[in-house]
Order: C-alpha cells, then structure tokens, then sequence
C-alpha cells in the first residue's frame, strides 16, 4: 500500500469530523516551548490543518507539511489566506525547509506513518539549537465504548503493517527520556452523522463504494444507538502531549 494516499478518500470527513485538541494541551505547548510572535513553527503531517490553526496569528510564521494531495488542497482552501501560514507538499522525511529555520516542530496523529530514522535526521536539520519537538495525540477514555469500536472495523482494511513508525518511542526521537508527557481531558458530544463521519475518517474504514461498507455502517449505528442519549453520543477523551528538545545522537 502507498501510504501517502491512504487518506485521498477520507480528507472530507477528516477535516469536518475529526476530534480537535484541548485547549489546556494547545496552551501548554506555548508555555512549554516559549513560543512567541516571533517564532516559526513547522507542523509535520498537518493533514487538513486541525492542528495547524492553533497557530495562526500567535507566531511569525507556520509551515503545514504535507504530502497528501487532497488533505493538502483543503488546508490551502481553509488556511492559506493567513499571510503567516504556508502550505508545504512535503514529508517528513524531506520537508523542504530550510537548515535550521524552525523553534517547534509539531506533530498530530502522524508520527506511526514517519520512517523513523530518515525523519529524525530530518528534524535535527530543521529545528534551530535547542528547538523542541511536540507530539500530539488524542485517545478515547470510555472504555466499553472503545472496546466496542475496535471491533466495527473490516480486518481485510487494517493498515498497521505499512505504518513504517509503529510502535518507535518518543525517547527514540528525543534521543533520551528526558522529555515531559502530560494528557488533558476533553469531551466530545456527536450526533448520528458526526459519529458516522468520524469513525469513517480512519485509515482503515472502508469508504462508501467499498463492499463492506454497509455492514460497517450498520454496526456503527448500533454502537451510535447503545450509547447515545436523545440523538447525543457524549464521548470523553484525552489530549496526550509529548514535549522535548532533540538531542543530535
């Protein structure tokens, strides 16, 4: 599987569904790093720019990374008329910026798509001395919930064995454990469509045309029903922040 296309079909659906970050894990990274109006960012895998938006207006200057044709277009349709945000087609192996130019790179859902090696060096080249790397991620705390989800998906569609990054530590990017790690609650309330469009917005979630999409459809729907209250399915989550300056090996 070419895994820069895996999400060509989902960018919609990813861009409107998907679950934002808490605020009080946006605002730690600016209190940890120091960012300030005049510091650049590099945001690597932006996809559509969830992340990416929490930055505007706040610093000089932020680069959307990204590969992905259609989850690129959108964030150049939503972002790019900010004069302070640029939208880079590029990777994270070779993002195209230049040799120490970045305070904080950041990265959301991503890092398990990354060749870990090429893109370690890579951010090394970019990131100023003492620039600092944050990795964001975002998990399901309802336990019985997630159980139940994890089993709607096709296994025939399961993409974990092209994900180059899987299961790489942080402490391999840092170069040593010497790097915070914090979680922040959120909540999350969805109604029918916005549950069916976020599970939908998975890698590994068949699209509409695909054979097994009404079967996974009407299993969602089931879940959507068990756990709702009045049209309203009310999920808990959380904001999981990494936060270190890289260390050259």
């Amino acid at each position: 599987m070419e895994t820069i296309n895996v999400f060509s079909s989902k960018a919609e659906k990813y861009a409107r569904y998907r679950w934002d970050y808490a605020q009080q894990a946006i605002q730690t990274i600016f209190d940890i790093t120091g960012i300030t109006h005049y510091s650049s960012i590099a945001d690597i895998g932006a996809g559509t720019g969830i992340l990416t938006k929490h930055f505007i207006g706040k610093v000089q200057q932020v680069f959307a990374v990204e590969p992905n044709e259609a989850m690129r277009q959108i964030a150049e349709k939503t972002l790019e008329s900010q004069p302070s945000c640029h939208i880079i087609n590029g990777r994270a192996e070779a993002t195209t910026l230049p040799d120490h130019s970045i305070d904080v790179i950041t990265v959301a859902e991503a890092f398990h798509w990354f060749d870990p090696g090429p893109t370690r060096a890579e951010f090394l080249r970019i990131l100023k001395p003492g620039g600092w790397l944050v990795k964001l991620h975002n998990y399901g705390t309802d336990g019985e919930l997630g159980d139940a989800l994890e089993k709607i998906y096709p296994k025939e569609r399961d993409t974990s064995s092209v994900m180059p990054g899987k299961g790489i530590p942080m402490n391999f990017y840092y170069g040593s454990d010497d790097y915070l790690k914090r979680d922040f609650a959120f909540t999350v309330e969805d109604t029918w469509e916005e549950f069916l469009g976020a599970v939908s917005s998975a890698s590994y979630a068949p699209d509409e045309e695909d054979p097994l999409y009404m079967d996974f459809k009407s299993a969602s729907k089931n879940i959507f029903d068990r756990f709702s209250n009045n049209g309203i399915l009310v999920m808990h989550g959380m904001t999981e922040v990494c936060a270190g300056q890289m260390r050259k090996p």
